[in-house]
């Protein structure tokens, strides 16, 4: 698994066509996620990604999300 060192905001579209299910779990070190494919809403299929960020890049994320829930 591939750890993100870098969180950068872009302009693309945001595709959604169907639901899924995530997961996430941390330790002393790591945040991670893990999504399955488009349609398993019981999360009990393959994993299709998964993202780990350490506390640094957890801080940018934390940052992204509270503006995107208009925190602050």
């Amino acid at each position: 698994m591939a750890i993100i060192r870098k969180l950068r905001k872009t302009t693309k579209n945001i595709p959604t066509r169907s639901e899924t299910v995530a997961e996430y779990n941390s330790d002393e070190l790591y945040f991670s996620i893990w999504s399955y494919k488009d349609g398993d809403l019981s999360g009990e299929g393959t994993c299709k990604q998964n993202m780990q960020f350490d506390k640094e890049i957890a801080k940018n994320l934390y940052n992204a999300l509270k503006s995107f829930l208009l925190i602050d």
